[in-house]
């Protein structure tokens, strides 16, 4: 059985349609199941959830994301950290509009909301240093900074800090080894 090229062309591109066909192979068919029965979308329905932005919601609080993705909602504890996060960005912006009572109060009563979230804490305590060194008074600066320096210690012993950095300096090293390896093709880094 020796074909010609052309044959062995065609039968191939066959081959290839064919298993582009088979169901479950390239394509993805998205079901929903509410109440343990299995509900399938219409043919339009799948292209309108991707217009609308691919997200629908269940009666659980969970957001689909095209199919049977979902998302959690927040934990009320992320909510909160969340939320104070959001705070200090808006002390931040009232400190670049020159409002320094505004951003002080604000960041004062955030400081005495923070629990157990030394990054929240150091941002804050920079945030308050800056402040005060804006509106001149330095003792209040230095208890600020030494605060800082103080949460920037218990960021550095956070595990979820130790792995980032980690993850950093590998980076770093692989860069470094780029460069050396392509005789400084790529540029300097500095």
């Amino acid at each position: 059985m020796n074909h010609s090229p052309a044959v062995r062309r065609s039968l191939l591109l066959l081959l290839v349609l064919a298993i582009l066909h088979l169901p479950g192979c390239c394509s993805r068919k998205t079901t929903e199941k509410r109440g343990g029965k299995e509900i399938k979308p219409a043919a339009g329905a799948a292209s309108s959830s991707v217009q609308n932005g691919g997200s629908q919601t269940r009666g659980s609080g969970e957001v689909l994301i095209s199919g049977n993705e979902s998302v959690r909602p927040l934990r009320d504890k992320d909510k909160r950290i969340k939320e104070q996060y959001r705070r200090l960005e808006y002390a931040f912006e009232m400190y670049n509009s020159t409002n320094f009572d505004g951003a002080l109060r604000e960041v004062e009563r955030l400081q005495l909301e923070i629990n157990n979230d030394p990054y929240l804490e150091m941002q804050s305590w920079y945030l308050s240093a800056m402040i005060y060194h804006k509106s001149d008074k330095p003792s209040r600066r230095k208890r600020a900074m030494r605060k800082m320096l103080e949460s920037m210690e218990q960021v550095q012993k956070d595990p979820r800090f130790r792995a980032a950095f980690e993850d950093g300096m590998i980076s770093q090293e692989l860069m470094n080894l780029a460069r050396e390896k392509g005789n400084d093709r790529y540029g300097k880094f500095e």
